[in-house]
């Protein structure tokens, strides 16, 4: 199965990425997301609770834009 993740881009443009597998949630998507664009991490990373809406805002991507379709095989 791949999941396909539509999203917005802060310059207004529309956006697509295919990821292999199933993302489930909208926070795994984003991850998945941000990790296959190989987005920088933002703010403190040590012990911390990890901030993929920032990740995302830095990559140039909406992420409250972010829509997840499952696409199988």
């Amino acid at each position: 199965m791949k999941t396909q993740i539509s999203f917005k881009k802060t310059d207004g443009s529309d956006g697509v990425a295919l990821l292999d597998g199933d993302a489930s949630s909208i926070l795994q998507a984003k991850r998945e997301l941000a990790n296959k664009l190989d987005l920088p991490a933002v703010g403190p990373t040590s012990g911390e609770r990890e901030d993929i809406d920032a990740r995302l805002r830095h990559g140039g991507i909406d992420p409250d834009s972010l829509k997840i379709n499952h696409v199988s095989e």
